[in-house]
């Protein structure tokens, strides 16, 4: 009778045999694809908006019509709408704006002003560079811009969409705006937001187990 551990040719197969892939965890909601919030002719209607973006009141009107478009048709509106709008906006003008050459480039001599987000959408915009980067790669030149923009006013959308379902709270626009941009990013690369689940597998071999995480 052999051992568990034993690595003979004999056991190493045995064990093959009965080799299994099981799944644990669930998967979060910032994985995968998400489903499109606006229209073709909305979208590139943003998109155009946001590549004419020249000063920060600008960007904040747009940032607006994206918010009113995506919750026009949310019943939970009031306070935890007016409470989500301001930290997430701050959020997303700061990811805007360090993820976005054209709008980096417009708003670059403008010191922007501390607040609920900024530094969160900072970090996050880091992050959302580097993989817009790596995606832009094949993209012609000329396309190069309006695919940044529309791929920036699905990352808006979904966010949106994901914080008014939250509780307002400066950890729910967080959750909300990393899975959005996990979710609009393939290349995105940044820890799992809060609260969220890990999944991943893991593989049993006779008596040894292993596990194969799947946190980013």
């Amino acid at each position: 009778m052999h051992q568990l551990e034993c690595e003979c040719a004999q056991c190493r197969q045995r064990a093959g045999a009965a080799f299994e892939v099981l799944e644990f965890g669930e998967t979060w909601s910032g994985k995968g694809s998400a489903p499109a919030l606006f229209s073709e002719e909305e979208e590139l209607q943003l998109a155009m908006e946001l590549l004419e973006v020249s000063s920060e009141e600008e960007l904040e009107q747009f940032l607006g019509n994206v918010f009113k478009s995506v919750w026009k048709g949310v019943k939970k509106v009031g306070a935890t709408i007016a409470k989500v709008a301001k930290p997430l906006g701050g959020a997303l003008k700061a990811v805007a704006k360090t993820a976005l050459p054209f709008v980096g480039g417009a708003l670059g001599s403008m010191i922007p002003i501390p607040g609920v987000g900024t530094a969160l959408g900072s970090a996050l915009g880091r992050a959302a560079s580097n993989a817009l980067e790596l995606e832009m790669e094949a993209a012609a030149p000329a396309d190069r811009e309006l695919e940044l923009a529309r791929r920036f006013v699905r990352i808006a959308g979904q966010a949106a969409r994901l914080a008014a379902d939250g509780d307002g709270s400066a950890r729910a626009v967080e959750s909300a705006l990393t899975r959005a941009l996990h979710q609009q990013l393939p290349h995105f690369r940044s820890a799992a937001p809060q609260g969220e689940a890990e999944s991943g597998r893991w593989r049993r071999r006779g008596n040894r187990i292993v596990v194969m995480g799947d946190w980013q």
